[in-house]
C-alpha cells in the first residue's frame, strides 16, 4: 500500500468515526490532530483532502472546515 493510500484509509476511517455524512461540516482540526498524532504529516493529509475535493466528495469552507458533499467512498 502506498503512503497516499495509507493516509487516505486513515483519513476515511477518522471521518467514519466522526459519523461524517453529506451536508455535514467537519473541523479540519478534528481530523488533522489525531492523524498527526498517528504519524501523518499535514502535507500528506492535505494531499488526500485535495483528492477528495477533486472527486467532489468534500468542499473546503471558511473557518478551516470541510463540507461533506456525498458519502465516503468504499
Amino acid at each position: 500500500m502506498s503512503r497516499f493510500e495509507d493516509t487516505e484509509a486513515a483519513l476515511t476511517e477518522r471521518l467514519r468515526a466522526m459519523k461524517a455524512k453529506p451536508d455535514m461540516t467537519v473541523n479540519l482540526f478534528d481530523i488533522g490532530v489525531p492523524l498527526n498524532d498517528d504519524g501523518y504529516s499535514q502535507d500528506e493529509i492535505m494531499e488526500v483532502l485535495f483528492a477528495l475535493e477533486q472527486d467532489k466528495v468534500i468542499a473546503f469552507t471558511p473557518g478551516n472546515r470541510i463540507l461533506m458533499l456525498k458519502a465516503l467512498p468504499g
